[in-house]
């Protein structure tokens, strides 16, 4: 076989490997599946209080899920009929003296679900009941209220709902009537009293695009309407003798959060009663921007000083978690609430005893500190004092070699194409020595 032969084979071959590796993706060890990233996120805010949560997936409607029963629907054959007023089918997340808020994702979008104290097939085995007001802002103009609970007084003329609903023309939708404008351009004033042993709530369905809810709330003697309340003593519905079942109290404001593998759930506890809370959806999250430190040489037992820039590209308000970390030590978390469209600045101090060179930043962004002579200490092992975070070790070794661990050591389609190069013009060199 002649060089020139030699020379062909190669060169076929060559450029085979070539088409081949440009079509090899890069791998890298900690590859992102996007696909399992979810469209849209939520989180329920109350101060500085952030719940992320997720909705609670279902085959069946909202109404479905909420299975609110009650005797003014016309026919015993109707499946909501019953003597409960009070959702039969969210029990499991009900709780006594307790209201809660969760998320339902069903077959037509994902729903705000309010359940307010627990329903008891035998009423005695319950707790008094109880009032709860919401002022409620911000509903999508193209939602609706899918349950209201109680809402008969509206369909039958010969009973009168004890609840109260106050919706504005705009957000009337699925609504069967209403009691009158909503106070100070709110989108509603819900209130809402009931007895022992059972519970009471409702469901607005449309969160599936990027929206702020703001939830004004009054609770027990602040409700809008009580029984037996004197600030509107000739008012509807003011009936005194019913109070000793009506006037109990919710001690507590929860967040319905589902666990990562959807079969259970967790109840994160509200800091207030008297604080409004916000529900915001959106499919863009906010992004880390820049981060700087005001010195990257400081001496042993000085502070850095450490800013991150967080943009917010979505249609949204939303409060970004930060985390200050030294290595893969978060040392700090902080959130930070950015507008739609705009920026927020958060800054992190930390003092360093042991001089060394340090890899320290925000979230993923990362930038290097030297302390002093990194030839004193050449551990770089950081050993001051942390946040109390539970995952803080308050040690860590640096990695300052550039070397992550994030990425598989090998040929990318470039590498490869010069490689292949080299090789090919080196074997052709010798076989036509």
């Amino acid at each position: 076989m002649s060089n020139t032969r030699h020379t062909t084979v190669l060169s076929s071959v060559v450029v085979l490997l070539l088409i081949g590796s440009l079509f090899i993706p890069v791998v890298y060890a900690d590859d992102h599946d996007e696909s399992t990233e979810p469209d849209r996120y939520y989180q329920i805010v109350q101060g500085d209080q952030v719940v992320s949560v997720d909705p609670i997936e279902g085959d069946d409607s909202v109404e479905e899920f909420y299975d609110y029963h009650h005797p003014h629907v016309g026919s015993r054959d109707d499946p909501r009929w019953g003597r409960s007023f009070s959702s039969e089918g969210t029990v499991e997340y009900q709780k006594d003296d307790t209201s809660v808020l969760l998320l339902y994702e069903g077959p037509e979008g994902v729903s705000l679900v309010a359940l307010h104290d627990k329903y008891h097939e035998t009423q005695t085995d319950g707790t008094t009941g109880g009032s709860v007001s919401w002022t409620v802002s911000g509903l999508p103009n193209d939602g609706e209220w899918a349950v209201i609970d109680d809402e008969y007084g509206w369909l039958t003329t010969n009973a009168t709902q004890d609840d109260l609903f106050y919706v504005d023309p705009v957000h009337r939708s699925g609504a069967p009537g209403t009691d009158g404008e909503p106070p100070n351009n709110a989108d509603a004033l819900i209130s809402w009293v009931w007895v022992t042993g059972r519970n009471d709530g409702v469901a607005y369905r449309g969160l599936g695009s990027d929206v702020s809810v703001s939830i004004d709330p009054a609770f027990n003697e602040e409700s809008y309407h009580r029984y037996g309340d004197q600030r509107r003593a000739n008012e509807f519905p003011n009936r005194p003798y019913q109070n000793s079942g009506y006037n109990g109290t919710v001690d507590d404001w929860q967040v319905i959060v589902p666990t990562s593998d959807g079969e259970e759930f967790d109840r994160v506890s509200l800091e207030r009663l008297d604080e409004p809370v916000d529900i915001r959806s959106t499919s863009v999250l906010p992004t880390l921007r820049s981060v700087e430190l005001e010195n990257e040489t400081i001496e042993p037992g000085d502070s850095l000083e450490l800013t991150a820039v967080v943009h917010n590209p979505g249609d949204t308000e939303w409060s970004y978690e930060t985390s200050f970390r030294v290595g893969d030590t978060v040392l700090q978390r902080e959130y930070v609430t950015v507008r739609p469209g705009e920026e927020q600045t958060v800054t992190f101090t930390q003092e360093f005893e042991s001089a060394g060179v340090y890899e320290v930043g925000v979230d993923g962004e990362r930038t290097t500190l030297t302390v002093g002579d990194p030839e004193t200490n050449d551990t770089d092992e950081y050993t001051g004092d942390t946040d109390g975070d539970t995952d803080d070790t308050g040690e860590y070794t640096d990695d300052t070699d550039g070397n992550t661990d994030d990425q598989i050591p090998g040929f990318g389609p470039v590498t490869a194409v010069v490689a292949l190069l080299v090789a090919t013009l080196t074997a052709r060199r010798r076989l036509t020595r």
